[in-house]
């Protein structure tokens, strides 16, 4: 706001005379604020008389102290907890760029200062500035109908924000009583009337989810939807933003979803990582999100630990079941040693993942057939080598992954224990890079 600067006609400059009594005795006149001040030439140069008179204001804001009220919205705040301000004095000062109608009464300069002496009349200063605040309540006032207009419309965000736009408004006045008067004739306290509005508003959305639960399996293969419902005084409330997230392992993933004129949005759920047995996905609406000016707002402050509506679902991943279908050989002829079905079943248990014995019962069929041939012998040992296939397939037959294991040599004395170490390296091979593959594919 422009500052008004009154100069009266006994204003003047008086310059390499002898100094007035006010500089060095401050005149003490019943109902006026005085400001006097001084500002080196040397120091500040061009600058010393604006220094000076800058000063001088500053002198008189400093003598207009504000009460703030036990009643107003920062203690009401404080003594919640929701304001991270200090409030412990209970008075605050006038900033000199609020002063209006002072007056210049003199000026004096000599070879090394500047000297300046203001006067404002306290009736003065109290008239401008119930002027000025009874305005911006006013400008104040006409956002908080609005809000309650947008509220009674069932238009969320718009009545957030024009709530927030009138603690705005009033925000140099926050620490005051702040009575307006409305266009009915009821006086109200418009500060903590924005706040109470905020209040309700949120208090008033309320979220549901489809499922109290979520159960992913590998029949849609650990991917699905979770849809959320937003009403708001009971109907659906459009254009809501819904935060979301879960953890789909060792990362969290992060969405955000718009409420359609149904009042309803559908969270996505997938890309879980292998193993991963249960998370939880957690739903908000996010007051920056549906007033997003708040974020360089000082009313931030004032809202900011304001409980605002939320929802939690478990997510439970059902591990898949495998049927184990295996044909292990030793030169074309069935053994019974299911040396590699063992080191299969024991990484899937090893896992979480169930394996059965019965088909039917399966989500998938792993199929695995390994056969051993002899190589060559020489100087008394004796070389085999083992080729695998396994064949990972859906209960319906559709394959999902194929890994081959080739010639994987066993050397030992005798073809016998060839053939077993043989066997023995291919075990090691299938509870290394083998199951890895294997597990991933049971995810995707």
């Amino acid at each position: 706001m422009a500052v008004a600067l009154v100069m009266t006609q006994c204003a003047g400059n008086k310059q390499w005379a002898e100094p007035p009594a006010w500089v060095s005795d401050r005149p003490n006149i019943p109902g006026y604020y005085t400001g006097i001040a001084s500002a080196n030439k040397i120091q500040h140069g061009e600058d010393a008389k604006n220094m000076a008179r800058n000063r001088a204001l500053s002198d008189i804001s400093s003598q207009i102290r504000v009460v703030i009220e036990s009643t107003s919205i920062l203690n009401m705040t404080q003594y919640q907890g929701i304001s991270g301000e200090n409030f412990s004095e209970n008075i605050k000062s006038v900033s000199s760029e609020d002063l209006e109608g002072y007056e210049l009464i003199e000026e004096y300069e000599n070879g090394t200062d500047v000297w300046v002496y203001f006067r404002l009349s306290e009736a003065t200063y109290k008239r401008i500035r119930n002027e000025r605040k009874k305005a911006t309540l006013d400008i104040a006032g006409g956002y908080w109908q609005a809000a309650n207009e947008a509220q009674a419309n069932g238009r969320v965000a718009a009545s957030l924000d024009f709530y927030v736009r009138a603690l705005e408004s009033m925000e140099k006045y926050w620490g005051e009583l702040n009575q307006w008067t409305t266009p009915n004739q009821t006086t109200i306290t418009l500060d903590r009337a924005c706040l109470e509005g905020i209040t309700q508003v949120l208090s008033s959305i309320e979220m549901t989810a489809s499922a109290s639960q979520v159960m992913l399996t590998y029949a849609n293969r650990y991917s699905g939807e979770l849809g959320c419902s937003v009403k708001f005084h009971g109907n659906p409330a459009a254009q809501v933003p819904v935060w979301s997230r879960y953890n789909k392992g060792t990362l969290p993933r992060t969405d955000l979803r718009e409420t359609n004129a149904d009042g309803v949005c559908s969270i996505e759920l997938g890309q879980f990582e292998p193993g991963l047995a249960s998370t939880e996905v957690r739903m908000e609406i996010r007051f920056e999100q549906l007033v997003p000016r708040i974020k360089e707002s000082h009313v931030h402050e004032l809202i900011k630990n304001l409980p605002t509506p939320s929802l939690t679902i478990p997510v439970y991943l059902r591990a898949p079941i495998v049927f184990i279908q295996g044909n292990e050989r030793t030169k074309g002829q069935t053994n019974a040693t299911n040396v590699l079905n063992n080191a299969i079943a024991q990484g899937l248990n090893a896992q979480g993942i169930e394996w059965v014995n019965d088909a039917s019962a399966a989500d998938l069929i792993l199929e695995l057939d390994a056969d051993t041939r002899e190589a060559g012998s020489a100087a008394g040992f004796y070389t085999v080598l083992l080729n695998a296939t396994a064949v990972l397939k859906t209960s319906e037959g559709k394959p999902v992954l194929q890994q081959n294991l080739t010639d994987v040599k066993g050397v030992q004395l005798n073809w016998e224990a060839a053939h077993a170490e043989a066997y023995r390296k291919a075990q090691l091979e299938i509870q290394g890079v083998f199951l890895k593959k294997l597990i991933q594919a049971l995810y995707r």
